[in-house]
């Protein structure tokens, strides 16, 4: 039989201890991350209220800081427009889709308060899911989720908000973009 005693087994077992609740910990961790296989990319609303397919996604006009009365979705996220996407279409997939998530929907888009649901539709996107569109313009949202990237050049465009008359917003309130 063998005697354990005084605090060395203690010191010998706290790295193996420590290593095996470090372990768990991460496991829990990874398995209770929600979401779809793939990880949100182009087509998760669900996990992305504001820039993926829930079963109905609301635009609604919200006020953002510094510029005014824009299109937002129903989790307050800002909404944009691609300057360079085609009328009723995007050309934004991949890395893009990544960093600008399209709103997406099943079904059809719902009307918010102060957004007009005859300029409201969606249309199928290259991975099988429906971007919202409003006035014709692919809508997005941004990863970081702020206005901040307002006016960002990438993607082969200008990134703009969209208010609600279905216009790009190329302005701050301030005058300065």
């Amino acid at each position: 039989m063998t005697t354990v005693s005084g605090p060395r087994h203690l010191v010998r077992r706290a790295p193996a201890a420590i290593g095996a609740l470090a372990g768990a910990v991460l496991l829990a961790a990874c398995g209770s991350a929600g979401g779809s296989p793939g990880g949100g990319g182009s087509s998760g609303s669900t996990a992305h209220p504001a820039s993926s397919g829930a079963a109905k996604a609301t635009v609604m006009v919200g006020k953002v800081s510094g510029y005014g009365s824009v299109l937002v979705t129903a989790a307050a996220q800002p909404v944009y427009i691609l300057s360079s996407d085609p009328s009723g279409s995007s050309r934004c997939a991949g890395s893009c889709a990544k960093a600008w998530k399209p709103v997406t929907v099943s079904g059809s888009p719902r009307a918010g308060s102060g957004v007009s649901s005859a300029l409201l539709s969606s249309f199928k996107r290259s991975d099988g899911t429906r971007q919202v569109l409003y006035d014709r313009h692919a809508l997005y949202t941004h990863a970081g989720s702020t206005a901040s990237a307002a006016g960002t050049a990438s993607d082969g465009g200008v990134w703009y908000l969209i208010n609600a008359k279905g216009k790009a917003v190329k302005s701050t309130t301030a005058g300065g973009y």
